[in-house]
């Protein structure tokens, strides 16, 4: 008789091996192979739910977004309009040690893009767009649709950049750039305070 699993625990349990993987040997390390044998069993325990080394990285990925939703949401509280927005963006450019590990995989995700698109985690940068587009609405910003575009650009960069100069780019630095930022694009925005 086969052994009844549930597939989101199992989906978790290898999401959490993956990264037990990457922080303690890097992003290089995370493959079918080694996430078995952090769990302790075979690699068809993995290939059921997750076929391929893009596919692992990716469910890891998108098992750290559901936490990012409530994350971003008690970050925010009440706050409206242009705060809103600049805590959007600040919460995006966040360092925090999960964030800098998570971004390794998802340049490693980014990186078999071209081999395996279907692997690929969409969803989370449209999201996102959407998320700093209605912090923009809710600000006024005029060009709202703009606004998102140049604020999603901005916090890919800042991932990229947090892996190729992480001693430059401090939370200060980050947060200073991100305040910047917003402030152009609530310039042209007519007086309102929020």
């Amino acid at each position: 008789m086969p052994i009844d699993v549930d597939e989101v625990q199992r989906r978790e349990a290898i999401a959490q091996a993956t990264l037990a993987i990457a922080a303690r040997d890097g992003a290089r390390a995370v493959t079918i192979r080694a996430v078995a044998k952090e769990l302790g069993g075979s690699t068809a325990m993995v290939t059921n739910y997750v076929p391929t080394r893009t596919a692992l990285i990716t469910n890891a990925v998108r098992a750290a977004e559901s936490r990012w939703r409530t994350d971003l949401e008690a970050h925010l509280g009440d706050l409206t309009g242009a705060d809103r927005l600049r805590a959007t963006v600040e919460w995006h450019l966040s360092t925090e040690p999960e964030d800098l590990l998570l971004r390794t995989l998802w340049v490693e995700m980014l990186s078999t893009a071209h081999i395996d698109p279907a692997g690929v985690d969409h969803e989370e940068p449209r999201e996102s767009r959407q998320e700093f587009l209605e912090a923009s609405l809710a600000a006024g910003v005029p060009d709202a649709a703009l606004a998102a575009d140049i604020l999603s650009l901005l916090t890919r960069g800042y991932y990229v950049s947090t892996m190729e100069e992480p001693a430059h780019w401090t939370p200060e630095r980050a947060g200073r750039v991100a305040r910047a930022v917003v402030d152009a694009l609530m310039a042209e925005t007519p007086a309102r305070h929020g």
